[in-house]
Order: C-alpha cells, then structure tokens, then sequence
C-alpha cells in the first residue's frame, strides 16, 4: 500500500498503473479497497486533528518535512511556536 502511494506521489502514471495493478492481483478487488478506505480514513483523521489544533508530534512533522517545506507550512508551524512562547 506504502508503495502504491509513494507512486501517486513521485511516480509517472506508468509505475501508478503497475503498482496498483500489483497491488490488486495480491489482494482482490475487495481487499484493495477495504484497505485503500482503511488507508485513506486514517490520512484524513490526521488531517481533521491536526486543523482543529491538536499539537502535530515531531515524528509526523519529519515524516512530512518535504511536503511540508514545498507547502510552506514551517513558517506557519514557526510563527505558532513563537506565538506559544510569548
């Protein structure tokens, strides 16, 4: 499943297609997507946590240190910290 995002993230739609084809041929169509709602459920519980405010812990923000950089959210994250210690 990691590999199957890691494609949707860097890969072309040649490697998207081959993962999730791989993917499918291992699990069934059923099971891939019990998984992928699994998968996607817990993404987006993170989400939903991390905009209501609840503090981000330090290995999900080295976990997402490149999106985060490309996204500009260390300034954000930054400007909270400052704003917490005043």
């Amino acid at each position: 499943m990691i590999d199957l995002v890691d494609a949707f993230f860097s890969g072309g739609e040649a490697e998207q297609d081959g993962t999730r084809h791989a993917l499918l041929s291992v699990l069934g169509p059923e099971s891939f997507l019990d998984s992928a709602t699994v998968f996607g459920n817990f993404e987006m519980m993170n989400r939903v946590a991390e905009a209501t405010g609840i503090p981000v812990p330090p290995q999900a923000v080295e976990r997402e240190s490149e999106m985060m950089k490309m996204l500009g959210l260390y300034d954000i994250l930054k400007s909270q910290q400052t704003e917490a210690s005043e």
